[in-house]
C-alpha cells in the first residue's frame, strides 16, 4: 500500500526547504536507517532519513526545488503491501488457457515511466539524448550516469549542445540558493529597518597575541580568537546592556541572556552560529563549545537552534586577511563588533617609537537605541580587555 511522507516540521518557525540531493532512487529499497535527501533551509542544510522502510516508489520534487513544509516529498510502497499485491496477482479465479507465443519476446521490457534521477534526466536533457532510447543497466532498468557516458561514446550525433553564443555584456543568471535568499532579504531589512552608525578604534594587540599563544600550549588545543573576543565582551555587554539589546514597539528590551552569534564565513554565504548563555561558561567551555560548532556551521551541519537567537554578534574578519571592516547589524540586535587582522604599526610609548601588532576593532550599532558618546564608552572598555585579556578571562 502507497505510503506518502510528506516534509516535516523543519523547527524554528522554518516553513520551507530546498532539496539540495536525494540519496534514494525511485525503485530502490530502503530502511529507515537510510537517509532520503538533503535539504537546505535558511540556516542549514538537514539531512532528512528514511521514514518507512520498503521501496520507493515516487520522488515527488526534482533536487533544486522549493518544497513547502507539509508538502508530499515521496512515496513508498512497504514490503508487506508489495507482497499482498504479489499473491493477488500470482492466483487467478480462474484457470487460463495461454495460447503459444508466435514471436520472439521483446529484448526489454518497457514501462509508463522511464527510470531515471532528476539530475540523470537534466543531462539527458542538455546533451539531447531521449531517455525512452538508452537501456538501463541500473536496478529495476534504472537509468544511471554511466549509460548516459555510454550513450554519449557511441553515439557521435548525441554530443552535446552547443551553448548559445552570448552577446558581449549581456548577464548571466544564476539563482540563490536557498540561504543566499534569506541573507539578501534579512541584510536588506536590517539596512532599511536600522539608522547604522560606525566607530573604529586601533589597539595593540600584544598582549592578546601573547596570551592566546599561551592558552593554546595550556589547554592543548586551538583556541578561536572568537574565543577571547566572546569573553572580552561580555563584561562590557553587562556594563552596557544596550549592546545586548532588542527593539520593540515604542521601547528596548534589555536582555538578561547573553546568546553571542559568532559570524562565520562558509562557501554559500554567512551564518551566525550562536553561543547560547555564553556568560555562564568557562573559558575552556567556550573554546571547546566553538571547536565544535564553527567546524559544522562551516559544512552547514549546524542545525537551526544553533544558528538563531543571538542578541549580539561577533565578526573576525581578520580570518579572512582583512585589515578592516564594517558589518551589517543582524535584524533584532543593536550592535555587532568587527575584528580585523593584526599588523605591525610604529607606535610611539614613553616617546620612543616602536613596532606592535596593531588590530582594527569597529562597531556596528543601531542610532535609534544607542549614542555615540555610550558607543565609545563601550568600546573603550572593549579595548581594555582586549589589550589585557586576562582581566576578562578570570
Amino acid at each position: 500500500m502507497p505510503r506518502e511522507f510528506r516534509l516535516p516540521d523543519l523547527g524554528s518557525g522554518l516553513q520551507e526547504g530546498q532539496i539540495v540531493s536525494w540519496l534514494v532512487e525511485v525503485g530502490q529499497e530502503v530502511t529507515t536507517k537510510d537517509n532520503l535527501c538533503e535539504v537546505e533551509t535558511e540556516k542549514a542544510v538537514i539531512e532528512i532519513p528514511v521514514p518507512y522502510s520498503g521501496t520507493v516508489m515516487e520522488l515527488a520534487v526534482a533536487a533544486g526545488d522549493v518544497i513547502k513544509v507539509g508538502a508530499v516529498m515521496a512515496v513508498f510502497s512497504d514490503a508487506a503491501g508489495a507482497a499482498t499485491a504479489a499473491a493477488s496477482t500470482a492466483q487467478p479465479s480462474e484457470p487460463e488457457v495461454k495460447p503459444a507465443p508466435t514471436a520472439a519476446p521483446p529484448a526489454a521490457v518497457t514501462t509508463d515511466r522511464v527510470r531515471a534521477m532528476p539530475s540523470i534526466r537534466r543531462i539527458a536533457r542538455e546533451h539531447g539524448i531521449e531517455l525512452e532510447s538508452v537501456q538501463g543497466s541500473g536496478r529495476h532498468g534504472r537509468i544511471t550516469r554511466k549509460d548516459i557516458l555510454a550513450m554519449l561514446d557511441s553515439t557521435p550525433t548525441a554530443a552535446p549542445k552547443s551553448p548559445p553564443t552570448q552577446a558581449e555584456g549581456e548577464a548571466v543568471f544564476e539563482k540563490f540558493s536557498m540561504i543566499r535568499r534569506t541573507i539578501s532579504d534579512r541584510l536588506s531589512q536590517s539596512w532599511q529597518e536600522i539608522p547604522h552608525v560606525f566607530c573604529r578604534i586601533e589597539i595593540d594587540a600584544t598582549r592578546l597575541l601573547v596570551v592566546r599563544k599561551a592558552l593554546i600550549e595550556e589547554l592543548e588545543c586551538k583556541v578561536p580568537l572568537e574565543a577571547i573576543l566572546v569573553k572580552a565582551c561580555l563584561p562590557a555587554l553587562k556594563e552596557f546592556p544596550h549592546f545586548n539589546a532588542t527593539i520593540v514597539d515604542g521601547g528596548i528590551n534589555l536582555h538578561k541572556h547573553y546568546n553571542v552569534g559568532v559570524a562565520v564565513n562558509t562557501a554559500t554565504g554567512l551564518v551566525v552560529p550562536v553561543l547560547k548563555n555564553a556568560q555562564n561558561l568557562s573559558l575552556r567551555e567556550t573554546v571547546n563549545s566553538l571547536l565544535d560548532l564553527l567546524p559544522r556551521a562551516v559544512d552547514r551541519k549546524a542545525s537551526p537552534e544553533e544558528l538563531s537567537g543571538a542578541t549580539f554578534t561577533v565578526n573576525n574578519i581578520g580570518a579572512l586577511g582583512h585589515l578592516m571592516g564594517t558589518s551589517i547589524i543582524p535584524h533584532g540586535t543593536t550592535a555587532i563588533l568587527s575584528v580585523g587582522r593584526a599588523i605591525e604599526k610604529p607606535v610611539v610609548r614613553d616617546g620612543q617609537v616602536e613596532i606592535a601588532p596593531i588590530l582594527e576593532v569597529t562597531l556596528s550599532f543601531d542610532h535609534r537605541a544607542i549614542d555615540g558618546g555610550l558607543a565609545q564608552r563601550f568600546m573603550a572598555r572593549i579595548r581594555e580587555n582586549l589589550e589585557e585579556p586576562v582581566k576578562a578571562l578570570l
